[in-house]
C-alpha cells in the first residue's frame, strides 16, 4: 500500500511538474519610475496620452468614441482615481470622441479646450459630459501654465480664433519636467505650426508627439528645427487609409536624425523622465525605434532609385532587383537617384 501511495505521489508530481511548461510566463510590467511619466496610448488611428507626476494625472484626448472602454481600462490599471486635468485638443471625433465615456466614468476636476462653432454629435457629447459631471472648464489661452506634481505645462497654441480646418484649433502643450520637455501638438497644421513660430515661446523639446498622426500637412522642418527634438512619437493605425504616416515626414525625420516610435509598429510608447534623463517603453519592445543612424537605402536595378527603408517605394520593389547600400553616397557613386518621396 505504501509502496502503491509513493508511486502515486510522484505519477502526480510529475504529471504537475509537465503541465507547468505548458502555462505561459506573465512578462512582468516594467517598474516605471520617474517624476513624470507619459503614456502614448495605443487607440488606432487617433490619439490619447497620459501625463501622471505624483500621482497627479492628465489626459491629452482620448481617440475615437470606440475605444473610450479601452482608455479607461488603461486608466484603471495605471490606478487612476481622478484626473486633474483633460484636456481636448480639437473637436474632431479620432481625438475627443473617447472623452465622453472617459469623463463619465472617472473624477475630472479641469477640462482644457478652445472655443470653436463645431456642432457634431460626437463633441456636443463630450461638452454635456463636461457639464453634467460639474468639470472647471477652462478655455485655452496661449501662455497660460499650469503644475502636475512635479512637472508643469504650458499652453502654446493655437494662436487665433478662427480657421478654416478644425485641426489648426489645437491646443498645443509643452510639458516639463526638470530639463526634460515634451510637446504635443495635436493635429496643428503648418498655418498653426507657423504662428507658434512667430510667437516668442520656446518650441525646443526633447520628445515630440509629431502633429496630425504624421501627415504632411504639419510638421514643416522649420518647425522641427524650432522644436529640436531627439524623439518623436507618431500616433497612427496600421495600414490606415490616410496613409499616415507620409513619407514627406517620415524623411525629414530621419534627415534630422530623430529616434522615432510609432503606435502602429511599437504599441503604447511610454517615456519616462526623472528630469535629466528619458527612457522609453513600448508593447513591442522588441522593434526598435526607427533610428536614421542605423537606416539602410535600398535600390531599384530596374529603376535605378533608391530609398529610404522606411519608404513605402521601398516595399514594393522585386526581390530580384533589390540591392543594399550602407549609405547615401554609395548608392550615388553607382549611379541611383534619389527617391522623391522619401528624399533619402
Amino acid at each position: 500500500m505504501k509502496k502503491t501511495l509513493v508511486t502515486l505521489m510522484c505519477t502526480l508530481l510529475a504529471f504537475l511538474l509537465c503541465s507547468c511548461s505548458y502555462i505561459p510566463l506573465e512578462v512582468p510590467t516594467p517598474d516605471y519610475n520617474g517624476e513624470l511619466i507619459v503614456h502614448f496610448i495605443d487607440v488606432g488611428q487617433g490619439d490619447s496620452i497620459l501625463l501622471e507626476s505624483q500621482n497627479e494625472f492628465m489626459l491629452i484626448d482620448a481617440g475615437e468614441a470606440e475605444y473610450g472602454s479601452t482608455v479607461c481600462r488603461y486608466l484603471e490599471n495605471n490606478d487612476v482615481k481622478t484626473l486633474s486635468y483633460v484636456v481636448a485638443t480639437h473637436p474632431h471625433s479620432d481625438h475627443c470622441g473617447g472623452l465622453t465615456e472617459v469623463i463619465n466614468s472617472f473624477e475630472c476636476e479641469n477640462f482644457i479646450t478652445v472655443e470653436t462653432d463645431q456642432q457634431t454629435k460626437t463633441w456636443l457629447n463630450v461638452l454635456y459630459a463636461v457639464k453634467n459631471n460639474n468639470v472647471n472648464y477652462i478655455d485655452a489661452k496661449v501662455g497660460t501654465t499650469y503644475t502636475l506634481g512635479n512637472s508643469s505645462f504650458q499652453i502654446m497654441g493655437p494662436h487665433s480664433n478662427y480657421y478654416e480646418d478644425y485641426n489648426n484649433y489645437s491646443v498645443v502643450i509643452k510639458a516639463t519636467c526638470g530639463k526634460n520637455t515634451f510637446l504635443f501638438t495635436g493635429d496643428a497644421e503648418i498655418l498653426s505650426e507657423n504662428e507658434m513660430l512667430d510667437y516668442t515661446l520656446d518650441l525646443s523639446s526633447d520628445v515630440l508627439k509629431v502633429g496630425h498622426h504624421g501627415s504632411s500637412t504639419s510638421s514643416s522642418y522649420k518647425f522641427l528645427s524650432a522644436v529640436s527634438p531627439q524623439y518623436a512619437v507618431i500616433s497612427c493605425a496600421e495600414h490606415n487609409d490616410y496613409g499616415h504616416p507620409h513619407n514627406e515626414v517620415v524623411s525629414r525625420l530621419n534627415n534630422m536624425g530623430i529616434s522615432t516610435y510609432r503606435t502602429d509598429k511599437h504599441g503604447t510608447v511610454v517615456a519616462t523622465s526623472d528630469g535629466n534623463n528619458i527612457e522609453f517603453y513600448c508593447d513591442n519592445s522588441h522593434i526598435p525605434p526607427i533610428d536614421p543612424k542605423t537606416l539602410s537605402y535600398l535600390g531599384n536595378k530596374n529603376s535605378k532609385k533608391f530609398h529610404l527603408s522606411t519608404c513605402s517605394g521601398a516595399m514594393d520593389i522585386n526581390k530580384y532587383n533589390l540591392v543594399r547600400f550602407s549609405s547615401r553616397e554609395e548608392a550615388l557613386s553607382k549611379g541611383y537617384s534619389p527617391c522623391k518621396a522619401c528624399n533619402p
